[in-house]
């Protein structure tokens, strides 16, 4: 029988690697929506990704599902992702971040040269 450390660990890589899955997909869409005219409505992001999966715990849905619960309008790709983070896993550094290996300190960086 493993031991509880053994099984923790397990457990926290699982987690890990659903988290990095997450990340891919996430930055795979905003390079994608780098090149798109902006605004965007969520609508239309929503057609573009109906058939791109994404697998969370407990559940697989696709990009587009999550687009069509959000009823939103963005002027920067980092919107786009940050949107999708919020819905995902809660407000970014909030206490049910989805990845808490996620470099808030770098998305900080980013919205700051974006608004200079």
């Amino acid at each position: 029988m493993p031991s509880d450390d053994r099984t923790d660990e397990r457990a926290r890589d699982r987690q890990h690697e659903r988290a990095e899955h997450v990340e891919n997909i996430l930055d795979e869409v905003e390079t994608d929506v780098r090149d798109r005219k902006y605004p965007v409505r969520s609508e239309e992001l929503a057609t573009e990704y109906a058939d791109q999966p994404l697998d969370l715990p407990n559940e697989t849905e696709s990009m587009g599902s999550v687009f069509d619960r959000l009823d939103d309008e963005y002027d920067t790709p980092e919107e786009v992702r940050e949107s999708l983070y919020d819905e995902l896993s809660g407000e970014a550094g909030g206490p049910n971040e989805y990845n808490d290996e996620r470099d808030l300190a770098a998305l900080d960086e980013a919205e700051e040269s974006d608004t200079v």
